[in-house]
């Protein structure tokens, strides 16, 4: 919420230095908006699978675990009276990593590093709520769309594997080993939003806004996770 506050800073100062016309007309816009995004609990979903691997042969250890960063998404809608406007969007969201390592009978130490992504697709009904002739709106929006997730393991260590000398005796030999798996999943979702809005000259729009997605992912890729951004975006009017 503090990442918020900060971007909505950002439109508000300009009403000091840009007149906008207070004449609304119908109009279609499209934008790039940069996002600061959390993946809330794909560490604890991750950590939770980490512990379902330990049995009494085998020991798995989770070490470190990184769900929120950066991302992007372009966006483009319909705005077609001063209160009502459609809207759609593809987004790049940040990319959550986790890091455990396994020991056993077969695998004396492998080291394992998890990459999730997280892309996704979203239409929303937008109302939006101008504040006087300055500008400035405010608005709420409410829709869904559908989530694609990858998730690319890399394993390295050793296993040990026996073999046969030339004698006839066996022998325990250990052997490098380094890997690289993936898997994928799709689903929909639903999410909800809210931010304020400038408008620049009747030409440019620049925004910020919240968004929650609620019920993102799913078993294949560690466990559903809700996922949470806060965007400052710029968008053409057109």
């Amino acid at each position: 919420m503090v990442r918020l506050l900060l971007l909505l800073v950002v439109p508000l100062s300009l009403l000091a230095s840009s007149p906008a016309n207070a004449d609304f007309y119908s109009h279609r816009y499209g934008g790039l908006a940069i996002q600061s995004t959390a993946l809330d609990d794909v560490c604890g979903n991750s950590q939770s699978f980490v512990n379902g691997l330990n049995s009494t042969n085998q020991l798995a250890t989770f070490s470190n675990c990184s769900d929120s960063g950066e991302g992007a998404k372009l966006y483009a809608g319909w705005r077609w009276s001063p209160n009502f406007a459609i809207e759609a969007d593809l987004r790049q969201s940040t990319s959550a990593t986790s890091n455990f390592a396994i020991s056993n009978p077969q695998f004396p130490s492998l080291f394992i590093k998890d990459r999730v992504t997280t892309r996704m697709g979203n239409a929303f009904f937008v109302s939006h709520l101008p504040v006087g002739g300055s500008g400035i709106s405010v608005f709420g929006k409410i829709g869904g769309g559908f989530w694609f997730n990858q998730i690319r393991s890399l394993q390295r260590g050793d296993t040990l594997a026996v073999v046969q000398l030339q004698d006839g005796s066996l022998q325990a030999v250990t052997f490098p080993v380094e890997g690289e798996f993936n898997e994928s999943a799709s689903g929909f979702h639903w999410g909800y939003g809210a931010g304020v809005s400038y408008r620049l000259r009747d030409r440019w729009t620049i925004r910020a806004e919240w968004e929650l997605f609620p019920e993102v992912g799913g078993d294949t890729t560690r466990g559903e996770y809700q996922l949470e951004s806060a965007s400052l975006g710029w968008s053409v009017i057109f």
